[in-house]
């Protein structure tokens, strides 16, 4: 039986959308229906670009929810939760971009409103649904290599961003730690959970943190060290744990295309690499996947992304925040 082709609205029209839509074409039973945006003219340009059947206001979206049966949001962090509460209560299933939202207060009220509604919402974290992360998860399981002693990881990308990017502007959820810091700090939640203690420095300008160096402690003396930056030359993208009988190193973690198992018990290193770009062309594949199958399912919570992880990691981003004094 073939599965039922979900179709989906893009909302918010920005880079990381033109991306989004075009792997959603890629992938077997989803397809855009929609553009969505604030700006009519926006969405029509957009559609007419793009080749979309439906260029929408917010309003119109909300007054035909049967146009779509899915709804992907990618606007400014800061305008996340207005959209997804208007469509959640049209019963609408929706993903949000990371970073889920820039306050505690907005990431309960999307999530209150996917409860109240009995309604499909899931952070779109794509780096929980990578097959390597599911490699990771099963050699940290299935492989001998212990418990957890320590982990370290850093997304630093200085060198990407032009001083005019979103990511310096306060008003739009710019700082480096909504940016990318988000990133190790789930991948050390999805290993670890929450910890006992967050201590954490870092620099401020103009009102967002450029770099962010956290510590965090666990039971056992479990340390956890993780670090993101977008200042100057830098270009550091990694995850490494520390096992008893192993060390496992993750390059380009939020995207991983390999996986290197240095054992400490004299078995031969392993470099696990069969997450290609001809396997895998894009991450945002997997978590398409994940989410068009929850609604042909009628299941209303993820079981990889659920809404726990999500808030709790909205917690650990606040805390860094607050420690820098934002």
């Amino acid at each position: 039986m073939d599965k039922k082709t979900i179709r989906w609205a893009v909302v918010g029209l920005g880079k990381i959308s033109r991306r989004m839509q075009r792997v959603i074409k890629s992938v077997e039973g989803a397809t855009v229906t929609a553009c969505v945006s604030s700006s009519k003219e926006r969405a029509l340009a957009y559609s007419k670009k793009y080749d979309i059947q439906h260029a929408l206001t917010y309003d119109e979206l909300a007054q035909n929810p049967s146009l779509v049966d899915a709804v992907y949001i990618s606007t400014h962090m800061n305008m996340h939760a207005k959209p997804a509460i208007m469509f959640l209560q049209q019963k609408l299933p929706v993903m949000v971009e990371k970073t889920f939202a820039t306050t505690m207060a907005d990431a309960k009220a999307m999530i209150e409103a996917a409860q109240a509604n009995n309604t499909l919402l899931m952070e779109a974290m794509w780096t929980r649904f990578l097959p390597a992360t599911l490699t990771l998860h099963d050699i940290l399981k299935n492989d001998n290599v212990g418990n957890i002693l320590s982990t370290r990881g850093a997304f630093e990308v200085g060198i990407c961003h032009p001083p005019s990017s979103r990511v310096f502007k306060k008003e739009v959820g710019g700082g480096s730690i909504f940016d990318v810091g988000v990133y190790p700090t789930h991948y050390t939640h999805m290993l670890l959970g929450m910890p006992e203690t967050l201590e954490a420095t870092g620099r401020v300008k103009n009102g967002v943190d450029t770099s962010c160096k956290a510590v965090l402690s666990y039971p056992n003396g479990v340390k956890v060290h993780i670090q993101c930056s977008h200042e100057g030359l830098s270009l550091k993208e990694y995850y490494i744990i520390e096992c008893e009988h192993a060390t496992i190193k993750v390059p380009s973690f939020f995207d991983a295309r390999k996986i290197i198992v240095n054992y400490k018990d004299g078995r031969k290193k392993r470099v696990i690499k069969g997450f290609g770009r001809r396997n895998h062309p894009d991450g945002f594949m997997h978590e398409i996947i994940h989410f068009s199958d929850l609604i042909r399912n009628g299941v209303t919570e993820s079981p990889v992304m659920t809404h726990t992880a999500t808030l709790e990691v909205m917690e650990l981003i606040q805390k860094q925040l607050n420690a820098l004094g934002l």
